[in-house]
């Protein structure tokens, strides 16, 4: 049961793929979804559970796929302008944030205001910045809902739907063990890791995807 819902997870994601994206965003999934069904066939097939524990390959990849997606993000933030800069930025908080819900900081043996910083209170500096980028986001809600079509038909569109589901759907429905899978922790981490590397591809095409649907709106007007 869990090879083949794991199978239609896999099939839906690339079929989005060959449907609606580009060449070089296909490549980019394919290679993305390849890494995770090598991950898939060491932990389930030969039996590696250690890959999935506790700060183990999963998470720690996890955290660095995160991190160069902010890094990217950020890039792609100074090579925008105006409303998508802000929502560049906002992606790369958002990841920033993500990476270290992945990472136990207090037992990395770094300095006690690094880990005030990034694994207790401090970690509200992160969410404020966040919420800042937010409200000058909303600031342009009319615009973003005036051309949804065309943000939901780009590839940035389309990763953030399926990481969103991914992360929010699926991710908590193998949390809470719906669907009674032995390794159910392991399609956890495998659902978190999916939607995280959606965000990566998200990130690698953001500043053609956003300068295409400025094209189009300027073309509207």
């Amino acid at each position: 049961m869990d090879f083949f819902l794991i199978a239609i997870l896999f099939c839906v994601l690339l079929a989005t793929g060959l449907v609606f994206l580009d060449r070089r965003n296909l490549i980019v999934l394919s290679v993305l979804l390849s890494g995770n069904l090598v991950l898939w066939y060491l932990a389930i097939g030969r039996g590696m559970d250690f890959i999935y524990e506790e700060n183990s390959w999963m998470e720690n990849i996890q955290a660095g796929v995160l991190l160069v997606s902010c890094v990217v993000f950020v890039f792609a933030g100074f090579a925008l302008r105006e409303k998508h800069r802000v929502l560049a930025l906002f992606l790369a908080v958002l990841c920033f944030i993500f990476s270290f819900r992945e990472v136990d900081v207090d037992e990395l043996g770094v300095s006690t205001w690094l880990i005030f910083l990034l694994a207790e209170e401090g970690r509200a500096i992160f969410f404020v910045v966040a919420l800042v980028f937010l409200v000058l986001m909303l600031k342009d809600l009319k615009y973003y809902l005036g051309n949804r079509r065309l943000y939901l038909r780009s590839s940035f569109g389309i990763h953030l739907v399926q990481a969103a589901i991914l992360l929010v759907v699926l991710s908590s429905a193998f949390e809470e063990d719906l669907f009674g899978f032995r390794d159910h922790v392991f399609y956890e981490e495998l659902s978190e890791l999916l939607a995280y590397c959606l965000l990566f591809a998200t990130s690698l095409d953001l500043v053609k995807a956003l300068r295409e649907i400025e094209r189009k709106t300027a073309q509207q007007v």
